[in-house]
């Protein structure tokens, strides 16, 4: 019973200690905070000079200065200068509105008389200048932040060194005054100091201490620390425009009201105590009195206990004295105090393995927290949809990282059975791939398409077991993967372009035909004319159009009675097993039927045909390819001249349609030809060629833009290197043509200087054959006498002038000589 006691004292006692010691702690913090102004002070000072009635103050700050200001998550200003200078205000009878910015632009903003105070900004002599300021509101200082692997342990450190600041920071003032040589790289905030550091891109930055232990706890820069340097600690006050004394004299005075009353601590600790450092020194200072009270009450508790050991002993005296009379029932008192005891140790025990047990607990608390966190981040993180089914096919639970991705809600089949959710065919797999899994403690999947409301979907379904009656089902859906597919296998045996089968199926599937059951079994060779013609003329795009309507009229002249493959750019081949040589006659002349109707560009299809017929068993099926080939080509020796003839015909007729003024410009250039080839007594057939030439030389013009050759005003640069690709474009056009070699030759060299400064060659002199010189001649000299889109014309004395000018220069010398004198 004393025992207890005793115990029921010491914590009655440590209670009403606890009590006074916090209340004195309280005026240590009151006694520490004081300034020189006293309460009275305060609560006396004058402030009808400043007219406080109704009168609303701005106070600004840095935008992004944490934890002094800042803007937090809900766009609210805040920070420790935000609340202290609005509460010292509001203390004052001001009405206050927070204005927040780039800190350069609201010490402009003071400046100018926009705002009225800065909650805090840093006193130095230089800024006394330019502001008033109040009494402190709390000191600051910079320190050296650096990762975790490097140290800094003073100033000299960092001579010669490149340091990461915040521009406009009172720290770098400080610093460059010191003339260490160090290499400043100045930044718009601390943060973005940090984080340089932090990236490994700079090694030191100096910051304010407390701005830097907010980032690097609030961004978790882990690898970052400070290095404990104490760096020009500076007053931290309000500050006002200088000459503002009655506003700074009020603002002092609510400054030291907070401070009175213990709001000012209250502020200091929720904003800026959590981040500062205190050494072991300071931490003693601070807790001087609790540490007395402290040491005072172990020596009032050892007194005591002394005090009441000897009144135990006397009281005890007492007791003996008193109770002989009792001594026969000392042993069964001692024994029941001996069974107190050992229930009392045995109560111990138990509580400490209840202690044990509930730690334990606690622990596999957050083990199992940590396992659910962790489990739900992979299924955020995978695309798949987790099932747990058990052994009777029930599903139990279902986890996924979005549920929209799920075709039915989780509340129709939770608790339901694969047959009561899946079609027959998926949940009968389903069911045996489970059973499967369980026995054999294996991996078990398989694939499944299922109708879906977007339509069909493809399944991926790995089945595997978690507990003795159930299993873990992960879905993965595989759509895109099985169209790919398809696609992948599509065009392995298809033609990109036209959609037929590609050579690679052409060559198994003339194996698989090559057989006694295909016989008589034909082969047909077909070749495009004049593909390579429309490419030129008219673009890749107008040639690929011709070989998809090729493509067409095969498909539809055939039937169902060949297989047609596209094996070259402009060969096809059609397999026609069972089919003898009338029957293949009478499809090849359906197919030209319907070539004959069908035209790109005015130009009409036309598609040279060889076959030749297997009709028995020893015969080699690539001799008959090669026969049809070689049966291909004669007649494409007779029938592709004609056509590119026709062709070139077509592309001239389709240039002067689109543009009278070139069907105009190619006649007069003609009869100009033809004239000068007289007055140079040239042959007749000579005087004929130049006439050809005059009339086909801008036919590569055919693929030039019509917007190029009808454009007002001057061509840009991209714009002329497209005209000037004509010639090159007609040199290809007529030299398809064998008997229009030459002529393509003039065409291409008709844009040729004598100087050499011509195109496309370069040609010099009389490098450039003699017709195509004509030809420059003739066209210059009607080009300028012509009337222009973007020139008007000129006369004819102004035109021989032109080409008198650029002789030697653009114009065969002799040649321009004949043509004024003879010509003109």
């Amino acid at each position: 019973m004393i025992i207890i006691r005793h115990k029921v004292f010491i914590i009655v006692f440590f209670i009403i200690l606890t009590y006074l010691l916090g209340n004195n702690c309280g005026k240590v913090v009151f006694a520490e905070n004081k300034e020189s102004v006293s309460n009275e002070a305060v609560y006396n000072m004058p402030i009808n000079n400043v007219n406080r009635i109704d009168r609303t103050i701005v106070i600004g700050d840095d935008k992004d200065y944490p934890p002094y200001s800042f803007i937090d998550e809900k766009g609210n200003p805040t920070g420790f200068d935000i609340e202290l200078a609005k509460a010292a205000a509001e203390n004052m009878g001001f009405k206050v509105k927070i204005k927040l910015g780039v800190w350069s632009e609201i010490k402009n903003e003071l400046e100018n008389g926009q705002i009225d105070v800065i909650a805090g900004m840093f006193y130095s002599k230089d800024r006394e200048k330019k502001y008033s300021f109040t009494t402190k509101s709390t000191i600051s200082s910079a320190d050296v932040f650096t990762r975790n692997g490097k140290s800094v342990k003073d100033m000299s450190d960092l001579r010669g060194k490149t340091v990461v600041v915040e521009k406009d920071e009172i720290s770098e003032e400080y610093l460059k005054k010191q003339n260490i040589g160090i290499n400043f790289i100045e930044v718009k905030s601390s943060e973005d100091a940090l984080k340089l550091i932090s990236k490994n891109q700079y090694d030191y930055s100096i910051v304010p201490t407390v701005i830097g232990n907010y980032f690097i706890k609030r961004d978790n820069f882990s690898n970052l620390k400070s290095n404990g340097l104490v760096i020009n600690p500076d007053d931290y006050c309000f500050a006002v425009k200088k000459g503002n004394d009655d506003l700074l004299f009020a603002l002092n005075g609510g400054l030291q009201i907070l401070k009175a009353t213990g709001k000012y601590d209250e502020m200091y600790d929720k904003w800026l105590g959590v981040y500062e450092e205190k050494n072991f020194y300071e931490t003693v200072i601070k807790n001087i009195w609790l540490i007395s009270a402290l040491a005072v009450s172990v020596f009032l508790l050892l007194l005591w206990n002394i005090t009441l050991k000897k009144r135990v002993d006397v009281r005890t005296k007492e007791l003996l004295e008193v109770n002989e009379s009792l001594s026969k029932n000392k042993q069964e008192l001692l024994a029941s105090n001996e069974e107190i005891e050992a229930s009392y140790n045995e109560l111990v025990a138990i509580e400490e393995e209840l202690r044990n047990q509930y730690e334990m607990l606690m622990e596999s608390e957050e083990n199992l927290k940590k396992s659910e966190e962790r489990n739900r981040a992979i299924v955020t993180a995978i695309p798949d949809i987790i099932f747990v089914v058990d052994e009777n096919g029930v599903f139990k639970d279902c986890e996924t990282k979005d549920n929209s991705i799920l075709i039915k809600s989780k509340d129709e089949f939770i608790g339901k059975t694969l047959w009561e959710v899946l079609p027959p065919k998926i949940y009968e797999i389903a069911y045996i791939k489970i059973k499967v899994a369980l026995e054999n403690n294996s991996v078990e999947s398989f694939e499944y398409e299922i109708d879906t409301p977007l339509g069909n979907k493809y399944f991926d379904l790995r089945i595997v077991k978690c507990r003795e009656n159930e299993v873990i089902a992960i879905s993965r859906d595989i759509t895109i993967e099985r169209k790919n597919q398809k696609e992948i296998e599509f065009l392995s045996y298809n033609d990109q372009l036209t959609g037929l089968y590609n050579r690679r199926f052409f060559e198994e599937e003339l194996k698989r035909l090559d057989n006694s059951e295909s016989l008589p079994f034909t082969v047909v060779m077909a070749d495009v004319n004049g593909l390579k013609l429309i490419n030129d003329s008219f673009g890749h795009a107008a040639g690929d159009e011709l070989l998809k309507k090729v493509s067409s009229v095969m498909v539809r002249g055939c039937g169902d009675n060949g297989i047609i493959a596209r094996v070259g750019g402009d060969e096809f081949v059609i397999l026609l097993p069972r089919t003898n040589d009338v029957e293949t006659e009478k499809i090849l002349k359906n197919i030209s039927e319907l070539a004959s109707k069908e035209e790109v560009a005015s130009i009409k299809l036309s598609i040279s045909f060889g076959f030749a017929t297997k009709n028995h068993s020893e015969e080699d099926i690539f001799e008959i390819l090669k026969k049809s080939e070689d049966f291909m080509y004669k007649r494409k020796l007779f029938e592709s001249p004609s056509i590119r003839g026709k062709t070139i015909a077509t592309i001239i007729n389709t240039l002067h349609e689109k543009n009278k003024r070139e069907e105009q410009h190619a006649h007069r250039v003609s009869e100009y030809c033809k004239f000068l080839g007289k007055a140079m007594d040239l042959s007749d057939d000579e005087i004929q060629e130049l006439k050809t030439v005059g009339l086909l030389h801008d036919i590569g013009k055919i693929a030039i833009r019509e917007d190029i050759l009808n454009k007002h005003g001057n061509l840009t640069a991209e714009e002329w290197e497209e005209l000037k690709r004509h010639p090159e474009i007609g040199y290809r056009i007529l030299s398809s043509a064998n008997d229009m070699a030459e002529i393509a030759e003039y065409v291409l060299a008709h844009h040729e200087r004598w100087d050499g400064n011509g195109y496309p060659k370069g040609l010099k002199g009389e490098q450039i054959p003699l017709k195509s010189r004509i030809i420059a001649i003739a066209d210059a000299f009607d080009a300028m006498i012509s009337e222009r889109p973007y020139k008007n014309s000129l006369s004819k004395e102004e035109a021989v002038k032109e080409l008198i000018d650029n002789i030697g220069i653009q114009f065969d010398p002799e040649l321009v000589k004949i043509f004024v004198e003879k010509v003109v």
